[in-house]
């Protein structure tokens, strides 16, 4: 519990610090969805593996100038992201898939961007807090309660590469990025559990469009 009230702080303190930037900086606002390519790493069950899990990913975004070539973006979004696990069944190598695990996160990365002189392409990275809204496991089209406890938040990294394309008013925009956990899921032994001292990681691809909000006074 104290572990969640201090990383909640932390994430009260940094969106009350962008408030105070947009009110003076060059601010732009947007939506955006995509889709996650995401699977767990780290310790897998016994002849097992973790293979990737699509998922969907939407949310907005408030972009605020920093310098001419960096901004700095919070983006509050829904990200389904998992993974799916491969046996391999005895006396072969071949590998079947047996279940499904869902995580559906409320996530706002807080991220920094990097452009080029023709504010075109940039570059992408930062940090993703996420909360735990459900999961369950999914055998054979059946849902069920996941049988371990997981943890419910989620500290991530991002670091990717995008580009805007503008079209009159609003921006268009798109993006490629990977993610990588950096906090354990779980902290069971792997004799013990489907998804044993886990992390999460993955792929996003997003589109999405922005206008600016306040024109720079310079």
């Amino acid at each position: 519990m104290n572990k969640m009230i201090k990383k909640a702080s932390y994430l009260s303190s940094i969106l009350f610090l962008l408030i105070s930037l947009s009110i003076s900086a060059q601010t732009h606002i947007g939506v955006f969805a995509g889709l996650n390519s995401s699977k767990l790493s780290g310790d897998a069950p016994i002849n097992s593996s973790y293979k990737s899990l699509i998922g969907a990913n939407v949310g907005a975004l408030i972009d605020i100038s920093i310098s001419d070539n960096f901004m700095l973006s919070a983006q509050p979004s829904y990200s389904q992201e998992g993974t799916s696990i491969s046996y391999i069944l005895p006396g072969t190598d071949e590998e079947i898939d047996s279940l499904s695990l869902r995580l559906n996160y409320f996530s706002i990365p807080l991220l920094f961007k990097a452009y080029t002189a023709n504010q075109r392409f940039y570059a992408i990275g930062g940090l993703e807090f996420g909360v735990l809204m459900n999961s369950f496991q999914k055998i054979d089209d059946v849902k069920s309660d996941i049988p371990v406890d997981i943890s419910s938040w989620n500290l991530a990294f991002h670091f990717g590469a995008g580009l805007k394309i503008p079209l009159g008013i609003p921006n268009l925009f798109i993006e490629l990025r990977y993610t990588q956990g950096l906090e354990n899921l779980t902290d069971t032994p792997v004799e013990d559990n489907i998804i044993p001292r886990v992390k999460t990681s993955g792929l996003k691809i997003i589109a999405g469009i922005e206008i600016q909000l306040k024109k720079n006074s310079n």
